[in-house]
């Protein structure tokens, strides 16, 4: 191994490689074709295999040797997934069927994979996700247990009951999906409520697949941030924090959401927010690079570099990879520091900076970070950006503690964008006058109407 790259001859270089992209076209912002091509080759593999396997228990038992060779191959398809992407997730749709979020192409011939979905719900089953890959047995238990009749009652949980007395591990079984029908919102309720431990579990085994030295996979992280790009970037849901998450993951979360909210503000198009938020998902991936046996701990001063190095393990050149690399490199540069940091390093800046005082340190207010991070407007952080922030959030951001007129404690909960909500955003009480923990069933509070407010350093 030769010496390692300065930071800016990995900006230079970083940069060459976007020009290449552009000049050549291989690739279109929003795309990671080498790795969307390599798991829909593979996922076609998978699922042709196993709807193969699926029509063969009709005629023999899953123990016979005309199983061998397909077993054997399934098997390895799935050490090949799994080397490439980590936990492996395959889910029907209707006649459809998507391996990690890319569709896997069917002819007409292809009835196998057109009944999958099928098959899988006769147990009530809509996804499989392999978190690592089978054997040879419990490949054979599968096929056998899916191949026969689904239990009359809850026969999902009747599976996995029976895939775990037979010592079948590392797999987990998903319940029935089905496509959206004209007029219909965006996800139903369930998914809307879910959204920030699903997040949360995609964004940890992203970090865990990078300290695994896997190939960096970003279309797990570009499906979330296609959802959060469809919700209401105010939605209360969406500030919420639980506790019980890795605290990297939740930091990640919300960095990239703060990101999203100064990206949609500076007035960026859907495909350019889409890197932006994949980015901010990856910005602290380089200690991810101190998850190898081999490799010490990764320290601060060194992890952008970690990351963007990490990150170039991906195939291929193209615009989104070479936007998660700079992003990785950049997002702790000053603004005013030369060479001048891209836009997604500026903005993922300010994002991570006001996290980080405000709710990772936890000794400022919301009120607070934001009032010391402008005074360092124009030298670490570019002003007409950190301005959008504070427009955005209003005079007291989500999370903000205060004291009303009458005595009782509230917690902003959503942002106070826009002249009439800037400094009157809906709020919870937390503690009622008294001083008592307010009851959950309290409406929330309209800070309109709540008269003067006191605000209160403690954020949780």
């Amino acid at each position: 191994m030769g010496e390692p790259v300065p930071p800016a001859d990995l900006d230079d270089l970083s940069q060459a490689q976007e020009d290449l992209a552009r000049a050549l076209g291989r690739a279109r912002i929003g795309e990671d074709r080498a790795l969307a091509n390599l798991v829909r080759e593979l996922g076609e593999r998978l699922a042709h295999l196993l709807a193969g396997l699926l029509r063969m228990t009709q005629l023999h038992s899953p123990d016979n040797t005309a199983f061998n060779q397909p077993v054997e191959e399934l098997h390895r398809t799935l050490v090949k997934l799994n080397d490439t992407l980590g936990s492996v997730h395959l889910v029907a749709v209707e006649d459809q069927v998507y391996v990690n979020d890319i569709r896997i192409r069917t002819g007409e011939k292809d009835t196998g994979i057109h009944d999958l979905g099928a098959e899988l719900l006769r147990h009530n089953v809509g996804g499989i996700t392999f978190h690592k890959p089978l054997d040879d047995a419990g490949i054979r238990t599968l096929v056998g247990l899916l191949g026969g009749e689904g239990a009359p009652e809850e026969p999902r949980t009747a599976l996995v009951r029976a895939l775990a007395a037979a010592g079948v591990t590392g797999l987990e079984l998903t319940g029935r999906h089905r496509f959206r029908m004209a007029g219909e919102s965006g996800h139903d309720l369930s998914e809307r409520h879910d959204f920030i431990p699903r997040a949360l579990t995609a964004i940890d085994e992203a970090f865990q697949n990078l300290a695994a030295g896997r190939i960096p996979n970003p279309l797990p992280l570009r499906r979330l941030v296609t959802e959060l790009l469809e919700r209401d970037l105010a939605d209360e849901e969406l500030w919420e924090d639980p506790k019980t998450a890795p605290a990297l993951a939740r930091h990640l979360l919300r960095v990239a959401h703060l990101s999203l909210l100064v990206g949609r503000a500076a007035g960026l198009a859907q495909d350019v927010l889409q890197d932006l938020g994949v980015s901010a998902l990856y910005h602290d991936c380089g200690y991810a690079a101190g998850g190898r046996a081999e490799a010490a701990e990764v320290g601060f001063a060194e992890h952008p570099l970690a990351g963007a190095r990490l990150l170039m393990h991906q195939r291929g050149f193209h615009e989104a990879k070479t936007r998660r690399v700079l992003a990785a490199l950049q997002h702790h540069r000053a603004a005013n520091e030369h060479p001048h940091p891209g836009l997604f390093g500026r903005i993922i800046r300010i994002a991570e900076d006001y996290d980080t005082l405000s709710r990772r340190s936890g000794k400022l207010s919301p009120t607070m970070a934001l009032a010391t991070m402008l005074k360092a407007a124009g030298t670490l952080y570019d002003p007409v950006l950190l301005q959008l922030l504070i427009n955005t959030l209003g005079a007291y951001p989500p999370g903000t503690l205060l004291q009303l007129e009458d005595g009782r404690v509230v917690r902003c909960v959503t942002p106070g964008p826009g002249s009439e909500r800037f400094a009157s955003p809906i709020a919870r009480c937390v503690n009622l006058a008294d001083g008592t923990p307010a009851p959950p069933d309290q409406p929330p509070v309209d800070l309109r109407t709540a008269g003067r407010v006191r605000v209160l350093r403690a954020t949780s």
